[in-house]
């Protein structure tokens, strides 16, 4: 998967981030820092064509489709530490039961959190249609 930092946080990578998060003096910090920096990792070694940039907002990653702030939050993932992962998608509108409805979910391992965020990915429908107003773009 190819996986990068949205040009529109243009300051830090996604790994110098989470590197900044991981050397906090806070317990919590560096563990979520270095869950983080271990996830991307292994997202990054998928074999998986798929384009996905990153937008950080707090501990937070959001994966979008398009590199732009605009592109909906498809998914966002928060690493607690190696057995706590938060997981989130945004529901499709034609089958949410409102205006952006998300599903969440919690994984207890970073194997289980790789599965649920490559079915957030396909559920979100993020991937499969270009943003409006865009054109087609290498990774």
């Amino acid at each position: 998967m190819d996986l990068e930092r949205c040009k529109d946080q243009p300051s830090k990578t996604l790994d110098e981030f989470y590197e900044q998060i991981a050397t906090s003096g806070d317990e919590f910090d560096r563990t979520s820092g270095n869950s983080m920096l271990a996830l991307i990792a292994r997202l990054r070694a998928l074999p998986d064509e798929r384009c996905v940039w990153g937008l950080t907002s707090h501990h937070r990653l959001c994966l979008l489709a398009h590199d732009t702030y605009k592109s909906p939050w498809f998914v966002a993932v928060v690493a607690a530490d190696p057995g706590t992962y938060f997981i989130e998608y945004l529901m499709p509108a034609a089958v949410a039961p409102w205006p952006e409805a998300r599903v969440q979910g919690e994984a207890r391992s970073e194997d289980e959190a790789i599965r649920m965020i490559l079915i957030a990915m396909e559920r979100s429908e993020g991937w499969q249609a270009p943003l409006a107003g865009s054109h087609s773009v290498e990774c």
